[in-house]
């Protein structure tokens, strides 16, 4: 009798079980499949939004703040601007939150490898989501890349094998929040390979004015 009850007890424990994988293990590499295509989606309405002249503005304005940072090397400063996205949702049906990179990255030459426009950033991640959670300028400082790697494992939301892709050579970040009717929309966010200049080169009036800028030119393509 035992063995018989066992017989069918075991097949429902592996449907469960196989149920169970196909849930949380199979629709999760599927969400992240279609992450990327879901993203690119978005940037490409993005960008039609906005249309090709503005998105050049808005990259000759963030190079044009580069050239004001006073008392550090301007050459080695890039740029670029960022926007809240609502990403492709997880198999739980969580909402992800993240940061679109609109633009390329405006400024100095660096390496091939890059991530230019169309990079997502998730909410709890870096810089530049620290600065969309609090709603305020943020800012880092490494002085090596050992530093770095640490810090964006242990304070800034980054796997070990994430931190391991980004580039290993820049050392000073600063993320100013881009808001509109109380609300962020975006970060317009820099970073150098020179250390410890932000946020002592960065002037509040200044990334002000310039986020307004920003702001006026989502305004205008109804993207906020």
């Amino acid at each position: 009798m035992e063995r018989q009850e066992f017989g069918p007890a075991l097949y429902i424990y592996l449907i469960v079980c196989t149920t169970a994988f196909i849930e949380f293990i199979l629709a999760d590499v599927l969400a992240d499949q279609s992450f990327p295509f879901d993203t690119e989606r978005k940037l490409a309405l993005m960008e039609k939004s906005l249309g090709a002249s503005v998105i050049s503005t808005i990259s000759t304005r963030i190079q044009q703040t580069i050239q004001q940072f006073p008392g550090c090397d301007q050459s080695r400063i890039k740029g670029a601007v960022h926007l809240m996205a609502e990403l492709t949702s997880t198999a739980d049906k969580r909402i992800r939150e993240g940061l679109l990179q609109l633009t390329d990255y405006v400024g100095a030459e660096g390496e091939a490898s890059l991530r230019k426009k169309g990079r997502v950033t998730l909410i709890n991640q870096g810089v530049i989501g620290r600065c969309a959670r609090t709603g305020q300028l943020e800012s880092a400082d490494f002085a090596d890349a050992a530093e770095y790697h640490s810090a964006m494992v242990r304070e800034f939301g980054f796997t070990k094998e994430e931190a391991d892709g980004h580039t290993q050579e820049a050392r000073s970040y600063l993320a100013y929040p881009l808001k509109y009717d109380g609300c962020l929309v975006g970060v317009l966010y820099f970073f150098t390979t020179e250390p410890q200049v932000f946020p002592r080169a960065a002037d509040q009036t200044q990334l002000e004015d310039v986020a307004q800028e920003m702001i006026n030119y989502l305004r205008l393509a109804k993207l906020v």
